[in-house]
């Protein structure tokens, strides 16, 4: 018995424990910098869950959700426990789907698609609760969210005219962010997954650790058929039916992210075939998701890489060997 206990308590583990609290409580505390690090907060999970195997990262897991827990009881941020959940459950999902060695799009949508069912039960169970329809707890959700980002702005010393242009259109806001809420989880879900997704690769490839063949995601590419869903869902944008553009509008933003990671495939093969130091790609990376009108620029290229395939305009560097 000693020696199972032995073989369980290794070094491993309580590493693993005290890194994806930390991650946790940096997700949770951290003012600006949280949403970062909530973003990669199921890489450690991803990590531990992998290299110690399924009962060790599960343990993992669940301690250092309590210990987070016990933390954030004195605190506001206690709110964030859900959140948390979801994330680091995704990152055992994660490091379960990876074992099985599925293509990217399969490895992408499974997880996605557990997240958005949490998601909803989640929801379901607070409107349950709180007696009151889940839509109008997303709505005060919106709304809390835009007052906390009133608040952040009017400590930047950002000009007040400009604040207060907010505040006049809060309901509009309000209303549009709401229109466009399901295509903002899906669209989030799926940037969190991906982002996961490329992290793990860095770190299993630098330790060592077996990680599945997805080939050159350089060379990704939309499916063929998706141009016509965005097409059809922009044209349904001009029928003078509410319901009828709001469920386009999700489409087309749906669409558009798919095409953003084509675009930004795109940029990878360009960093990839040039040979760019890697410092230089994180910039360019930051400064994509930076800047709204790159990001735009980014999606355009998706989509008219169908038909112009840019890839092929792309020659590696030589040198010279005289």
């Amino acid at each position: 018995m000693s020696k199972e206990r032995g073989a369980f308590f290794k070094s491993n583990f309580f590493t693993g424990i005290a890194v994806s609290s930390l991650a946790f409580l940096a997700a949770s505390l951290i003012p600006l910098l949280g949403a970062f690090f909530f973003i990669l907060t199921p890489l450690p999970i991803i990590y531990y869950y992998s290299k110690t195997g399924r009962i060790q990262g599960f343990a993992i897991f669940l301690i250092s959700l309590f210990l987070v827990a016990s933390v954030l009881t004195f605190s506001d941020s206690i709110a964030n426990l859900p959140f948390l959940f979801i994330t680091g459950f995704l990152g055992l999902f994660l490091s379960e789907i990876f074992r099985r060695n599925y293509s990217i799009e399969r490895t992408v949508v499974y997880p996605v698609t557990a997240i958005l069912m949490l998601w909803c039960s989640f929801i379901v169970l607070q409107s349950l609760s709180a007696g009151e329809d889940p839509w109008h707890l997303v709505e005060d959700y919106i709304g809390r969210n835009i007052q906390e980002s009133i608040q952040f702005y009017a400590q930047l010393d950002i000009p007040a005219d400009q604040i207060d242009l907010i505040k006049g259109n809060f309901k509009q806001i309000t209303n549009f962010l709401a229109n466009i809420f399901p295509s903002l989880v899906l669209v989030s879900a799926s940037f969190i997954v991906w982002l996961n997704i490329l992290a793990a690769r860095e770190i299993f490839q630098r330790t060592g650790m077996w990680y599945p063949d997805f080939g050159d995601l350089s060379r990704w590419k939309a499916p063929e058929g998706l141009i016509w869903l965005l097409i059809a869902a922009g044209g349904i944008l001009l029928v003078p039916v509410s319901l009828a553009r709001i469920v386009s509008l999700n489409l087309v933003i749906v669409c558009m992210f798919a095409y953003l990671l084509q675009g930004l495939s795109i940029i990878s093969f360009l960093f990839k075939t040039k040979n760019v130091h890697r410092s230089f790609r994180i910039l360019c990376y930051f400064l994509i998701f930076a800047q709204q009108y790159l990001i735009l620029l980014l999606v355009a290229v998706g989509v008219f890489d169908l038909w112009v395939d840019f890839r092929k305009f792309i020659k590696p560097v030589t040198y010279s060997t005289s």
